[in-house]
């Protein structure tokens, strides 16, 4: 017990040995003053090691002072179980400490039960309640990283089971978001520790092989940290000049990720230079250039285009001495700091302006757009995945200004990256001058123009496209909105179109008559109506005879629509339906009514299946366009293809899409997705395809 007692006095007078390298005597005093409040409140609690529980605030805190922490936040560490496990209460802790380190401990506690291996709804209000608490105080999230990095060095007292359980948690939720915040040192020591208990066999190894590899290369390593050491001092450079030894995980990721062996990733030595300013960066960046040959494309400027965690370095690779691959990062001693601790080394600098802050409190305004404009908090997690996971690329607009998007974003992404409203009517785009798609993905360095139409609007096949969370909750939330607008035309449509046929007009159904309909119905109001009639939930016949009771079901043979656009009307695929057909509507509770041609053979099965259909008097205009499908039996000769593609290009006609289905003898089969007004069109087109030269026929699928 003696011994015991020993090792937590030594902890705390470790712990304000590095307080006081940054800390004043008073603010080191409260410290003390918390370590006395915290020891009598845990007294005679034991974690599973059998170490006194007060061994583990002791040791969190210890972690935030290396992050050299305000001392708010290290009270707040020392103090952040004794809410939740002892005679402690939050206005005790306020009384003794202020308002703002109560907070942060009540904050912190409030997470201390968050399941994230429990079912995905769970889990996935649990990542919201840590989000919320992080946007409060992110001092509160970095306690808590500190907590898990502590809970992770002492995993040994635990089952197998729970380690593994543990380290999963760590490596899906704690390590990235420590990264995304520029928490490096606790990001890498994270990593490594979930893939020791995630693959202790593995991590063994490669540790093995790195310390094998390091003792036969000592010689060539210390030789090239001299060489660049004495050309910047005889190029009076002040320069520290550092070797990195990397982590089991990381080599094992890159082995994974790149599908390279251990001697390809082990054969590449990281060599960190830290020098005064930005512009002693840049010269000392052409001096190593000079002294060692740089492989093309290597070269990455974090500088002029910081990662979103804030991170500043210029990196390059080079070829050294006995053609050892080197890899070099140059930085100031300012961005050096920020590369390590992140969003911490603002409580150092004390600058509002310093980028990781900035840049942090971007990423969670993000989020929190994205959690109010998300239906649930599963759509919620999946939505912020892809930015805690992802590399970035840094692209320009016009004008200059850089964005950050995450790998394999769009040119979508893009325009809803600069605006969510250049996102929703973007309709075409250029890269450095070259007109391309919006599915273009992008690399860094681009210079992108979004064009903008004016009739635009989000699309469903939009939600293919993009990959930031950003856009994604954009373009769902203007579907949903969207979609509800165009059911509720259609269900006011299909209401009015009965009412006719009983020689009513809409407008003159009284509304008390409307009031008992909605209250026999359930609906709240108009919209609610008109949006269930749409989707198909209530049928039109039951709304005609909650209204009139004498008018019997037989008031909905025939609806009449004109424009299809604004309305929650589509066309079958199976059948490609244009104006000039005769039609038949399906009401469906997803897609609205659905028009086919009235012989399509599927609408037999339809029909059997009870559905509520009806025959459509569809009189469009003549500036919608629709998609039709044709099939083209040609003789096996070059060039066939392309009089056809010329035929209906001089004929002004989009073709969407052309497949080869199969070959029959010496000749081929083509089917073609056309883009036309009506069926007079198609078949003025067909006429023309049938006079060509070795085409044997064209006709409608």
């Amino acid at each position: 017990m003696a011994t015991k007692l020993f090792q937590i006095q030594s902890q705390i007078s470790h712990l304000c040995s590095v307080l006081e390298g940054y800390l004043s005597k008073e603010e080191v005093g409260l410290v003390k003053k918390a370590h006395r409040i915290a020891d009598r409140a845990h007294s005679g609690q034991f974690r599973k090691s059998g170490e006194p529980y007060i061994s583990h605030p002791l040791s969190v805190a210890l972690i935030l002072a290396e992050l050299k922490l305000d001392y708010l936040c290290i009270v707040a560490a020392i103090l952040h179980d004794c809410i939740e496990d002892t005679s402690v209460t939050k206005d005790d802790v306020k009384n003794e400490f202020g308002e703002q380190v109560a907070h942060i401990v009540e904050g912190v506690s409030k997470l201390t039960n968050l399941e994230f291996t429990s079912s995905s709804q769970k889990q996935a209000k649990n990542f919201q309640k840590l989000i919320l608490a992080m946007s409060k105080d992110m001092r509160v999230m970095i306690i808590k990283l500190a907590d898990r990095l502590h809970n992770m060095r002492t995993l040994d007292s635990m089952s197998e089971d729970k380690r593994i359980q543990k380290a999963k948690e760590t490596s899906e939720l704690h390590a990235p978001i420590a990264r995304r915040l520029g928490l490096h040192s606790i990001r890498v020591e994270l990593d490594d520790l979930c893939f020791k208990a995630l693959h202790p066999r593995k991590h063994l190894i490669i540790k093995r092989k790195i310390n094998k590899q390091y003792g036969n290369q000592k010689k060539t390593i210390s030789l090239i940290k001299a060489e660049i050491e004495n050309r910047l001092k005889f190029e009076q450079i002040n320069a520290t000049v550092e070797g990195r030894q990397k982590q089991p995980s990381s080599i094992y990721n890159k082995m994974k990720n790149k599908s390279r062996k251990f001697s390809e990733v082990l054969d590449m030595h990281a060599f960190r230079i830290v020098v005064e300013n930005t512009n002693a960066c840049y010269q000392a960046l052409g001096h190593i250039h000079s002294l060692y040959k740089p492989i093309p494309l290597k070269f990455k400027d974090y500088i002029s285009a910081p990662k979103p965690n804030g991170y500043q370095s210029l990196h390059t690779v080079l070829i050294g001495p006995r053609k050892m691959f080197i890899e070099v990062q140059i930085r100031s001693h300012e961005m050096d700091f920020i590369s390590e601790y992140g969003i911490a080394a603002h409580w150092h600098y004390k600058n509002t302006d310093e980028p990781s802050k900035k840049l942090a409190r971007n990423w969670m305004g993000s989020l929190l757009d994205i959690q109010q404009n998300t239906d649930t908090s599963v759509d919620f997690l999946e939505n912020t995945k892809s930015d805690l996971f992802s590399d970035e690329v840094f692209v320009f607009t016009p004008g200059g200004k850089i964005i950050q998007l995450p790998l394999r974003a769009t040119v979508l992404d893009f325009a809803y990256a600069v605006h969510t409203n250049i996102g929703k009517k973007a309709q075409k785009a250029t890269i450095n001058g070259n007109e391309v798609e919006l599915s273009m993905p992008l690399k860094s360095g681009q210079t992108i123009e979004i064009i903008s139409g004016r009739f635009v609007k989000p699309k469903p096949s939009w939600l293919d496209i993009v990959v930031t969370s950003k856009a994604k909750t954009a373009i769902k939330a203007h579907l949903k909105d969207n979609s509800k607008i165009e059911l509720a035309r259609l269900g006011k449509l299909l209401i009015s179109d009965a009412l006719k046929f009983q020689n009513i007009k809409i407008n003159d159904v009284p509304l008390d008559k409307w009031n008992k309909c909605f209250k026999k119905l359930n609906c709240v109001d108009f919209d609610d109506l008109y949006i269930r009639v749409g989707l198909s939930e209530i049928f039109v016949a039951v709304v005609i005879n909650k209204l009139l009771q004498d008018i019997n079901n037989e008031t909905i043979n025939t609806i009449s629509i004109g424009q299809t656009k604004g309305m929650a009307i589509n066309f079958a695929h199976c059948c490609f339906p244009i104006p000039g057909d005769e039609v038949t509507g399906v009401l469906t509770s997803q897609k609205g009514l659905v028009l086919h041609r009235s012989n399509c053979s599927n609408l037999e099965h339809i029909k059997e299946k009870n559905a509520q259909w009806m025959e459509v008097d569809w009189k469009s205009d003549d500036k919608e366009q629709f998609e039709v499908g044709i099939s083209c039996l040609v003789e096996n000769r070059s060039g066939r293809l392309a009089a056809i593609a010329n035929t209906l290009a001089n004929l002004g006609v989009n073709i969407e899409n052309i497949e080869q289905q199969q070959r029959s003898g010496s000749n081929r089969l083509f089917y073609i997705t056309l883009v036309v007004t009506n069926i007079i069109e198609l078949n003025s087109i067909l006429d023309k395809l049938n006079k060509l030269p070795h085409l044997i026929s064209a006709g409608r699928l």
